[in-house]
């Protein structure tokens, strides 16, 4: 394994897990040093220090421009999600952008049916994708890059788990957008968002569904994580499972041992698009990604593939609904 990605799972601490009608949730604790300074997106998009317009007039689906005005770096998360433009879009890997770069960001759409303009730059969705979502934009990505072929995902697939999404929780939208779900279901997973608060020093969570490992997310500066804690514990909710007892003695050894197990994963190194370097792994039944600036990890996400929500063989494909699209 990377000497890196070995450092950065052998330093992880678990804490003690809380429980909700089948999701658990386990709070991460560590601790890093050297990290260079940075905010989180919706820190910058609120202090309008952050542009992020789509790369031209035209617009080009898997691709925006980002520019940091600011006086510090940006940490954009991978599904972290931008909301307006001519589409809505997520991050296929987690980027950082220094202060006064313009950079070009790797996207995926989570909007199929629109391609028309609604804000001329883009605003914060406030969402980190469900993990369905984030799962194949990490394996496709991955996919992509070891083939030599860049930060792209299979958009197909995107679309495909974005209607899964909307069919699971019965949401329907005139643009099929993913932020349709969770706008409608906010009200309902906050009130389970609640049991879940973040912990002093918290710098990720590991989520358990109904006893089996979901994925987990690692930003490595507490006050960073601080600020991305409700997304991602909304994320991680709002396809989780309900019903079913859970034992906190099983959760907790069943998440040591999965980190233990991410000791073996492949991991392939690759130049970040505007700084540091994707490290990005894969194992037996796990996936993931990590963003590190100067040696130093600033986001790391790990998937259990098994975990993810199954696919349903009557939804069309992406080459069934291909026509509807404007591209």
């Amino acid at each position: 394994m990377n000497d890196v990605i070995s450092r950065l799972f052998e330093r992880l601490e678990l804490g003690d897990p809380k429980s909700d009608q089948g999701l658990t949730l386990v709070p991460v604790f560590g601790s890093f040093t050297g990290l260079p300074e940075f905010v989180t997106l919706g820190q910058a998009l609120a202090a309008q220090t952050l542009i992020v317009t789509e790369v031209s007039e035209g617009g080009s689906v898997p691709a925006l421009k980002a520019r940091n005005g600011g006086s510090v770096g940006v940490l954009i998360i991978d599904g972290e999600e931008l909301a307006g433009a001519k589409q809505n879009r997520v991050l296929n890997t987690s980027v950082y952008i220094k202060p006064g770069q313009e950079i070009i960001i790797p996207v995926s759409c989570t909007e199929a049916g629109r391609w028309d303009y609604r804000t001329s730059e883009f605003v914060d969705s406030g969402y980190v994708s469900a993990p369905a979502i984030r799962l194949a934009a990490n394996e496709s990505v991955t996919s992509s890059l070891r083939r030599s072929q860049g930060f792209h995902s299979d958009q197909g697939r995107i679309w495909t788990e974005v209607g899964l999404l909307q069919e699971r929780h019965q949401v329907r939208s005139s643009t099929s957008a993913a932020r349709e779900v969770y706008e409608q279901r906010r009200a309902d997973v906050e009130r389970r968002d609640a049991a879940f608060e973040c912990r002093p020093g918290q710098i990720g969570i590991l989520a358990l569904w109904l006893g089996r490992v979901a994925g987990m997310d690692v930003v490595t500066s507490p006050e960073a994580y601080s600020r991305l804690h409700a997304r991602l514990v909304h994320s991680y909710t709002i396809d989780a499972p309900r019903g079913g007892a859970s034992s906190v003695e099983g959760d907790c050894r069943t998440a040591r041992e999965w980190v233990a197990s991410l000791a073996g994963v492949k991991v392939t190194e690759h130049e970040s698009p505007g700084n540091g370097l994707s490290y990005r792994y894969t194992g037996d039944g796990v996936v993931g990604s990590a963003l590190a600036v100067d040696g130093a990890v600033l986001h790391a996400v790990a998937f259990a593939t098994q975990t993810a929500p199954k696919r349903e063989e009557h939804y069309p494909g992406f080459f069934e609904r291909r026509d509807r699209f404007p591209w």
